[in-house]
């Protein structure tokens, strides 16, 4: 169905909706800029406008692998046939979908799935296809007023992925070969995982770092890595997306496991926001402390739950007022840069591909955790919507060249990101040399980390 000229093709395609219906018009956003059954069938307006009818789907939290049945109900008074599509996406990721539907009623429903064509059109599923569809089949015939149920099996997927978006929409026909006169419903739930977390052995930790230099040296609300075993199953890891976000913040608990501090001037335990998560590394972020001294960590297993399991507690004394530290690109000395206007990556190819080194003059992004306090104060783990500009003063030297402070456009928090990244837009000086060059912020008398650098070429 062409999104651009819906008119032309529900006109020459009607019956053709009746038996399988265009994929990707359940009002998920990323599919056709959520669009649904209404851009056809548009009568009465936009779906859900005649009161008359209604659309009811019943369905579940879900727990991993454990099956339900999806029951799909659909009523107008004036209605004699009747339609669907259903797809069930991870928030986290709206392009793909999550689970897999199976039939139950071959008659009435059938299940398809999108070939990665422009407009999506039905293929096999055959398991390499990311988003699936149920839906009708020869759109059925009911008894007016009568409401028609439509039942589909979904097993949920393998593992708790976050919460889970579930798109369906309807459609209330008049049975006349024509989508003039028909009604459009649609729904949208949300999905929690109602399943348990069941490690059975402690967690091992081993040390924590800086989490951009792989420094001993933490600061408050910095990025830290936790190193260990037994944090997850092999080969599972999780990162923290929209559909683990706890009121718009990153969430203390990830793939059942939790981090659990003590330190200067917490008056008792805090848990930490989680980023990310695999067998033998966290990483998260620390919260606001007062001074220095000793800081107690603990990994716990099946957090909140009768069934918690807390790993031996780490004491590490490297907790400084500044560890400012730059990301890097992987297996590299690259500082993580992009350019600021475009956002083009900036790195070598053979570091990035399809990356390129920045020119004299250009202005870019650098990120890096450990610069400390901002105006205004971000707590660990919320989502600055808009600028937040480092208390302290720092200084950017690139190559041989300290900075002024007109070629340093911005330092401060990154918007959108979690509150422990920071972000300096800074231009590269136009006597800068080509080659890999050197780039240090220093922030209280403390120093980013040696021998990193950022391409370069005229």
């Amino acid at each position: 169905m062409l999104v651009i000229a819906p008119a032309i093709l529900c006109g020459a395609g009607l019956m053709a909706e009746s038996k399988t219906p265009s994929l990707g018009y359940t009002g998920a956003p990323s599919d056709h800029g959520g669009q649904d059954c209404s851009t056809c069938h548009s009568s009465y307006g936009p779906a859900n406008s005649d009161p008359a009818g209604s659309l009811r789907v019943n369905i579940e939290d879900y727990i991993p692998t454990e099956p339900q049945t999806i029951h799909i109900i659909v009523q107008h008074p004036d209605a004699d046939r009747w339609g669907f599509q259903i797809t069930i996406r991870e928030q986290s990721e709206e392009t793909l979908s999550s689970g897999v539907f199976t039939i139950t009623d071959p008659t009435d429903t059938q299940v398809a799935c999108d070939n990665g064509t422009q407009y999506g059109s039905n293929a096999p599923c055959n398991g390499t296809i990311v988003r699936q569809f149920a839906e009708h089949l020869n759109a059925p015939r009911g008894t007016g007023g009568t409401a028609f149920e439509f039942d589909v099996s979904w097993m949920p997927p393998p593992e708790e992925v976050g919460r889970l978006h579930v798109y369906v929409s309807a459609v209330a026909a008049n049975g006349d070969g024509t989508p003039l006169g028909d009604r459009v419903y649609t729904v949208v739930k949300t999905l929690n995982n109602a399943g348990t977390c069941d490690f059975t052995k402690a967690a091992v930790l081993q040390t924590i770092s800086n989490g951009a230099s792989f420094q001993p040296a933490f600061s408050s609300n910095g990025m830290i890595t936790v190193f260990g075993s037994g944090f997850q199953t092999s080969g599972r890891a999780r990162t923290a997306g929209l559909g683990d976000f706890v009121n718009g913040a990153f969430p203390t608990e990830l793939g059942c496991v939790g981090v659990e501090v003590t330190g200067p001037g917490l008056a008792q335990p805090v848990d930490l926001p989680i980023a990310f998560v695999d067998p033998t590394q966290i990483n998260a972020q620390m919260p606001e402390f007062v001074g220095t001294g000793p800081v107690g960590v603990t990994v716990i297993l099946n957090p909140g739950a009768m069934n918690a399991i807390s790993s031996a507690i780490g004491t590490f004394n490297t907790l400084e007022a500044f560890a400012p530290a730059f990301f890097l690109f992987s297996n590299s000395t690259s500082i993580a840069a992009e350019e600021a206007t475009t956002g083009s990556i900036v790195a070598d190819s053979s570091v990035v591909a399809g990356a390129s080194p920045a020119k004299p003059g250009d202005i870019v992004s650098v990120y890096g955790t450990g610069f400390g306090a901002t105006n205004p104060a971000t707590a660990a783990g919320q989502i600055p919507s808009a600028a937040a500009t480092l208390a302290n003063p720092v200084t950017v030297q690139i190559g041989d060249v300290t900075l002024g402070s007109s070629d340093v456009l911005y330092a401060g928090l990154t918007p959108g990101s979690i509150s422990g990244l920071y972000q300096f837009n800074v231009r590269i000086p136009a006597s800068t040399p080509n080659g890999d060059i050197p780039v240090t912020i220093a922030i209280g008398g403390v120093q980013t980390q040696a021998g990193v650098t950022i391409p370069v070429q005229q």
